[in-house]
């Protein structure tokens, strides 16, 4: 028996959780490539691009199930209908045979085929408002500040669903 409310509330739940997953990654990310960061300051169009780029590289969502619904050869792998599969998305948005140099963090990244938000018809519903709240954020970001640095020692969430970082001490140097 299907119940709408059930639906709901991981509506209402994952979009904090994958938007500040991904916003305090991206921040973590610029910290650790601090090129990337004077990049996007000097270049502040790449805004898009390098929220694409941080939803593909913190991945927020770790993996789904699914289910087979007919037989299927995949790279000479027999699935069969019935199958259950695991979708891991952080190695699917490191997948060497669609990203040049994916374990590289790179604001000006093209071609961003990443599955951070899944894809067809397990496409997120929110995709579009957490990309408009992260580009929006990003963009203040990078006109108000200078540098960020680290200010002690990055915790992250103990989850295989859905994470991110649970604390990110740093320290911000403002224009």
């Amino acid at each position: 028996h299907y119940q709408p409310s059930s639906y709901y509330i991981p509506l209402a739940s994952a979009g904090p959780d994958t938007t500040s997953a991904t916003a305090a990654g991206g921040i973590l990310a610029l910290i650790e490539n601090p090129d990337e960061w004077r990049k996007l300051k000097a270049n502040p169009a790449l805004v898009s691009s390098a929220v694409d780029e941080m939803v593909r590289w913190v991945s927020p969502v770790k993996h789904f199930f699914r289910t087979a619904t007919e037989d299927y050869v995949l790279r000479g792998k027999q699935i069969k209908a019935g199958d259950h599969l695991l979708m891991a998305y952080p190695s699917a948005n490191r997948d060497e045979e669609v990203f040049d140099a994916p374990f590289e963090f790179r604001v000006d990244r093209q071609s961003n085929r990443h599955v951070g938000f899944g894809y067809g018809a397990h496409a997120c519903l929110g995709m579009f408002m957490a990309k408009i709240e992260l580009q929006h954020l990003f963009r203040q970001l990078v006109t108000r500040v200078d540098s960020f640095a680290l200010n002690g020692t990055p915790a992250w969430v103990e989850t295989s669903f859905v994470g991110g970082l649970k604390r990110l001490p740093v320290r911000v140097t403002m224009q």
